[in-house]
């Protein structure tokens, strides 16, 4: 996923450049209308990609808003830099805009198979991108016109039904994972509402030159859920998970030691953190519905 992701931040990254430099370089050509509504238009699409990106990637809400906000309004801003005021102003207020609904998408579908997702969020972005840069080299070449009326209405129709087919189709073999539908999410949510709270295990490793921890993934949760260690010192932690790394619970993290949303595939995964201040921390799964404790002595 991680790849899938820097793949798309350079196509993003590409198209938008490229878009931008567009604009600087036709900017004399280019009426003040068509200006603003093409400003608007790469910020708002760059500004939801980027924001799902980041999202997906990351899973601190509050730094994937705060980052894809200024990302949108920066590119807003360069889109419509060239053409006035106005470009400016509606161009740096689509970036924001489309940077705040894309982090909040993105931070949401990073659990319901982000890979499909974020691929087809991709392709509408190269789709609209290729509209505005044929737009700009159209309204600067008199030689050149665009009429939309030779496009028949029944083909745009036609590859609608195409892809909303297609989705169903990924939909219905399982492919996609819709809230609410997951085998394995409602599982979970039934056993986290049903099943007792289960026993503290301790573990104490203070004592321990190269402190390591054995843990292991339940689907009651993880053992051992009380962790002691000594402030300044690493610690590893052994992770063994035999369920599906598909499960929430599989998803694991301490973000107050800088481990976040990490995939416990199946099999043993080993993390390393230092506990660098004093006081209890909680480690959890990527929906906090299963949690234990690190205490820092």
């Amino acid at each position: 996923m991680n790849v899938f992701a820097i793949i798309s931040a350079i196509i993003v990254a590409m198209g938008t450049g490229y878009s931008i430099y567009s604009v600087y370089r036709h900017k004399n050509k280019l009426a003040n209308t068509s200006g603003v509504m093409i400003s608007m238009v790469i910020a708002v699409i760059t500004g939801l990609l980027t924001g799902s990106i980041i999202g997906i990637l990351s899973g601190e809400i509050f730094l994937v808003v705060g980052v894809s906000m200024i990302i949108g309004f920066v590119v807003g801003f360069l889109a419509g830099h060239p053409v006035g005021i106005l470009a400016i102003l509606m161009g740096s207020i689509s970036g924001l805009m489309g940077g705040i609904i894309g982090s909040i998408l993105g931070a949401f579908i990073q659990f319901i198979n982000p890979t499909i997702l974020l691929g087809i969020l991709l392709g509408f972005y190269i789709l609209i991108i290729g509209f505005v840069i044929m737009y700009i080299f159209v309204e600067s070449n008199n030689k050149l016109s665009l009429d939309t009326q030779e496009l028949s209405p029944f083909a745009i129709i036609a590859g609608g039904v195409v892809l909303v087919s297609l989705f169903l189709f990924m939909y219905s073999s399982d492919m996609v994972e819709i809230p609410g539908q997951s085998k394995a999410t409602q599982t979970e949510t039934q056993q986290a509402a049903t099943t007792p709270e289960v026993a503290k295990t301790e573990v104490d490793v203070t004592k321990a030159s190269k402190p390591l921890v054995k843990m292991k993934v339940t689907t009651q949760g993880y053992t051992p859920n009380v962790i002691r260690v000594k402030k300044g010192v690493p610690v590893e932690l052994e992770i063994n998970n035999p369920l599906d790394s598909s499960n929430c619970i599989s998803t694991f993290m301490i973000p107050d030691f800088n481990i976040n949303n990490v995939n416990l595939k199946t099999g043993t995964t080993k993390l390393t953190f230092t506990p660098d201040k004093s006081g209890e921390y909680t480690f959890s799964c990527g929906m906090q519905m299963f949690k234990g404790t690190i205490i820092v002595e």
